[in-house]
């Protein structure tokens, strides 16, 4: 029962919502029900994060050179005599004049190519400035000419998904805290519906660029706020089980598109395959019920029971005592009258909370660092093994193979050990792989890909046993601020995994495999500080959580040592 209930002397001291919530949890029909509709929305989460990969599809490209078009030569032959290396994607060409490339038009290829050779030093050279391109509407390349002074036009179109998630996560877990968990979700699906097809229809650089913003902060919404719903309506031996395979639908997404992909190669019309079923969402809006635990958090017990009588019509009758006394049934604060400043207010209130009780900030400062941590480390890998394959189709499809094998690992080991020891035990492992590569020789590219995959794999399999450890870690008043502040984090991590593997990467290709390896393993130190949550009651007030510190469960160092 929530303090506000036992302050307020006509509240009632129990009638039975309590125990109705803990059974509708086990309930396998509603469950699944509610665990499908809160899931789904992740596949147009990793299309929206990984279509980036089909639709910036990299393609061969060279200076325009009108002169030399109405030739039969290749592109590769063109380039040859342009810029003097048919493998390059040089920027600068060769400065000649209209007349003599006209001349070596009129030439044999092979002629025409010493000619260019000898006379190349006179002319100079120039910054091209318009390009020709193998393949015509596959790839946004082509269609804004994102290449040499433009590259970084390229990185901004994967560069605001992530700012986007960044965004959305904060936003919204302000809003599923203060407006709730449903109402955060339905707005991420219209935002989905809305900006996916637009990304693909106008055919303005700027519009598109907005729309994948959008959609990241969409994606943050819909899977913050859905797991903590989920999380929030399934019982203690549920709640394992579900928050774990509530990822899956990602390594689903990442093995549809590349089907999809290579049906559709018009990035466009791949925009708009990848979007428009996003319709289908309005399904998950008008079923998915609210949280009863964040109803009865705001005092709304008899909204908290009718979605009870939802899931089980018999259990209501059965266990509902009619103990709340007339024009009390909501015993919380009432806040509908509250000016825009005083819901600020409320809000923030939520934020501080979690910083002026010394256990709440430091399991909110441990949370936020394994999340960026986590986010770092997978997309720096990601960015890596590109290197090992060509062929985007099967990389694409191997990663979701991948994928589905982390999310599955962790489901046996935590029906054993609990959240802190295989989280521990997951960075600890990654790390030690990772930092295992600089005593692997650089010739041994299949024992050093074997290794890098081996950190991937366990470094995806903690990202599900984090976020559910970390909403177990929060009591719900609060909980969902604080998955919001900690995604945010990890999204700071997806932002900098980039500079890593590039930047760092040129100074020494063993760089930032290191780096990542020795953030794994602060990390996994960190969390072996943290205190256990398997098998325990969610706490519904920062007082409970009090409570349970006074007895020992806070962050401590001697719970290193602890097997609890």
């Amino acid at each position: 029962m929530l303090d506000e209930h036992k302050k307020d002397p006509g509240a009632p001291a129990d009638d039975g919502l309590e125990a109705a919530l803990e059974e509708i949890g086990g309930n396998n029909r509603w469950m699944w029900l509610v665990f499908v509709l809160a899931s789904a929305p992740g596949i147009f989460n990793i299309w929206a994060l990984t279509s980036y990969v089909f639709l910036a599809a990299e393609l061969e490209y060279w200076c325009d050179t009108p002169e030399l078009e109405a030739t039969n030569w290749t592109h590769a032959q063109i380039r040859n005599i342009t810029a003097g290396d048919p493998d390059s994607k040089s920027c600068n060409v060769a400065n000649f004049s209209s007349s003599f490339l006209q001349g070596l038009a009129a030439l044999p290829f092979e002629q025409a190519e010493e000619e260019a050779r000898l006379f190349k030093d006179d002319f100079g050279s120039r910054r091209c400035s318009h390009f020709s391109f193998v393949e015509q509407g596959t790839s946004i390349i082509e269609e804004w000419t994102l290449v040499c002074n433009r590259l970084v036009m390229l990185s901004n179109v994967q560069m605001v998904v992530a700012l986007g998630k960044f965004a959305g996560a904060l936003l919204f877990g302000f809003v599923a805290d203060k407006w709730g968990r449903k109402c955060s979700f339905v707005i991420s699906c219209i935002m989905y519906i809305v900006a996916g097809p637009i990304a693909g229809i106008f055919p303005i650089y700027w519009v598109f660029v907005v729309a994948r913003f959008v959609l990241g902060m969409a994606g943050s919404g819909c899977y913050n706020c859905a797991f903590t719903l989920l999380t929030e309506v399934s019982n203690a031996s549920r709640r394992t089980l579900l928050g774990i395979l509530y990822n899956m639908s990602y390594p689903l997404g990442l093995l549809i598109l590349p089907v999809i992909a290579y049906y559709v190669p018009q990035w466009r019309w791949l925009q708009l395959a990848t979007s428009i079923p996003a319709v289908l969402l309005i399904i998950n809006c008008w079923l998915i019920p609210e949280s009863p635990r964040w109803l009865l958090s705001q005092g709304r017990r008899d909204d908290a029971w009718a979605i009870v009588k939802k899931a089980n019509k018999e259990l209501a009758k059965t266990r509902q005592t009619h103990l709340t006394p007339l024009g009390t049934d909501n015993a919380g604060p009432d806040t509908s009258d509250l000016s825009w400043v005083g819901k600020l207010q409320a809000s923030m209130e939520k934020f501080t909370s979690l910083l002026l009780n010394c256990d709440l900030c430091m399991r909110l400062m441990i949370c936020q660092y394994m999340w960026c941590v986590t986010a770092l480390s997978y997309y720096a890998l990601s960015l890596n093994a590109d290197n090992f394959t060509a062929d985007r189709y099967i990389y694409t499809a191997a990663s979701g193979a991948v994928e589905a094998i982390s999310y599955v690992i962790p489901i046996p080991i935590l029906r054993y050990i609990g959240r802190r020891q295989t989280s521990a035990a997951m960075y600890l492992l990654s790390g030690a792989a990772l930092l295992s590569i600089l005593a692997i020789p650089k010739e041994s590219g299949m024992a050093i890909l074997a290794v890098a995959m081996v950190g991937r794999l366990c470094i995806s399999a903690v990202y599900s046993v984090i976020i559910l450890y970390t909403t177990e870690l929060f009591p719900t008043v609060n909980r969902n601020t604080a998955v919001g502040i900690s995604s945010t984090m990890s999204h700071v991590g997806s932002i900098a995994a980039p500079y890593i593997v590039v930047q760092l990467g040129a100074v020494g290709r063993n760089i930032p495999s290191t780096i990542c390896g020795l953030i794994c393993l602060s990390a996994g130190l960190l969390v072996l500080l943290l205190p256990e949550t398997k098998g325990r009651a969610l706490c519904d007030t920062v007082e409970e959580m009090e409570e349970n510190a006074l007895k020992g469960d806070k962050v401590a160092i001697r719970n290193c040592c602890s097997m609890n």
